[in-house]
């Protein structure tokens, strides 16, 4: 390596949620319903990919939308695996804010993520990128277990590193005497990019890039790392901007695009720093202790978030509640083989009346969309109208797929509990309790 080169790896994070039940009963219920991934695929996703701007950025493509994208968009969907095999960053299979989960929880969806990426892609993946980042040291030690050497995160995240912790790889030490990498992204180009205007990219190259680069080491790459829906969706012709920013801008002004899986063969000894972990924190609420999706929170920009608690509680008590089932019926190691097998059994349609019920299959089942209920869309948003109504849908895919296993008077009572739960909660935007204002998809 040059001592003039200069490095940069231009992250980004796609994600949109599993909108569509798979059960044959709730085919109603997703029936006439604007097909926005379809359509953020087409504003977003598709043109990066024809463009070829996934050959030089970095990015997790969030496991359930790229499932979407085998049918969405075939072609781009075998073009974005080949690009993750250089490229790629490893999720959890479902955007579920993996702190709140049981370790046995965290297991099986890191698991299911992990064995879907090497599937897809033929690879298995080095990076992890967490749903919101949301991290804490468990989940950290089932990542180390399940197999990754690194996970993104935001500086803010890290502390006691002994200076900035942006662009760095940290060390962190856990209790059970295993290591893993930490990455934190460079806070303000991150989110510079994600709200600056994006007019103009050489001059954006000029003024904001270059001055930042130009302080780090040239073995340090600067790292950004901004939701993928910014270009292209979020700003309708964004992704015009990146893609001219990444082929012509940057490299014209010395700086490579690198791999962030080929960070390790950049990095010298003295990048590395020690570091801690803030725990149950994340990358889009700085209030600590992922409040934003739990309670009342300044990001609800003065709206009542105290209807949160009474959601996420409600859905964590439904999953509890499945797996205590699970545990009481099936025998030792039905997470192994949730996990090996999370495609078939989130995907699966259920059973009709001439078909014999398969009293695993159904329960298994029931766990992964029970796992789903819990995705941090519902609770992100400032009022659960938003996206609520999807962890709803799922919430009731598992209560179905319960059903079909034989635990109908099971089914009955965890509706009923779930249902006088969110009774507690009031819906800002209406006033209605949430039971009300999400009324027709559990009920």
């Amino acid at each position: 390596m040059a001592n003039n080169e200069k490095f940069l790896v231009a992250g980004e994070h796609f994600y949109q949620p599993p909108r569509q039940a798979s059960h044959s009963r709730l085919e109603h219920l997703t029936e006439n319903q604007t097909d926005w991934n379809t359509i953020i695929a087409e504003q977003c996703y598709i043109p990066q990919i024809e463009n070829g701007t996934l050959d030089l950025a970095s990015f997790d493509f969030f496991s359930t939308i790229r499932q979407e994208m085998n049918e969405i968009a075939p072609e781009q969907a075998e073009l974005l695996r080949a690009a993750m095999r250089e490229r790629g960053v490893g999720d959890p299979f479902l955007h579920v804010l993996l702190p709140d989960l049981s370790r046995e929880d965290k297991k099986i969806l890191i698991t299911a993520g992990f064995n879907n990426f090497a599937n897809d892609v033929g690879v298995n993946p080095q990076w992890f990128w967490a749903p919101e980042t949301a991290l804490d040291n468990e989940t950290l030690e089932v990542l180390v277990e399940v197999g990754y050497q690194g996970v993104l995160c935001a500086p803010e995240q890290i502390y006691d590193t002994g200076g900035e912790a942006d662009n760095h790889p940290i060390i962190i030490n856990l209790d059970n005497g295993e290591s893993i990498t930490a990455l934190p992204f460079d806070r303000p180009i991150s989110s510079s990019l994600a709200f600056a205007n994006k007019g103009n990219a050489d001059e954006y190259t000029r003024s904001i890039i270059i001055p930042k680069i130009m302080q780090l080491p040239s073995s340090l790459p600067l790292i950004f790392w901004t939701d993928g829906e910014t270009f292209g969706h979020h700003d309708r012709f964004a992704h015009l901007f990146l893609d001219y920013l990444l082929k012509t801008s940057l490299p014209s002004n010395g700086v490579e695009i690198a791999s962030i899986n080929d960070l390790q063969d950049i990095w010298q000894e003295t990048d590395y720093r020690s570091g801690k972990l803030n725990q149950r924190s994340a990358w889009s609420c700085p209030h600590g202790n992922l409040v934003r999706w739990h309670g009342a929170c300044p990001c609800d920009e003065g709206l009542d978030g105290n209807w949160k608690r009474y959601f996420s509680e409600g859905l964590k008590h439904l999953n509890q509640q499945i797996t205590d089932i699970l545990n009481q019926n099936l025998d030792d190691g039905w997470e192994d083989e949730l996990a090996e097998n999370f495609v078939e059994h989130f995907y699966h349609k259920g059973f009709s009346s001439d078909k014999s019920i398969d009293m695993e299959t159904s329960l298994l089942a029931a766990k992964a969309s029970a796992l789903a209920a819990q995705i941090s869309c519902g609770t992100f948003f400032n009022n659960p109208g938003t996206s609520g109504k999807i962890n709803l849908l799922f919430a009731r895919q598992s209560l179905e797929n319960l059903i079909d296993a034989g635990y109908e008077k099971e089914a009955e009572e965890i509706k009923a509990e779930l249902l006088a739960t969110l009774a507690k909660g009031i819906d800002p935007s209406n006033g209605k309790n949430l039971a009300e204002s999400l009324a027709g998809i559990i009920d």
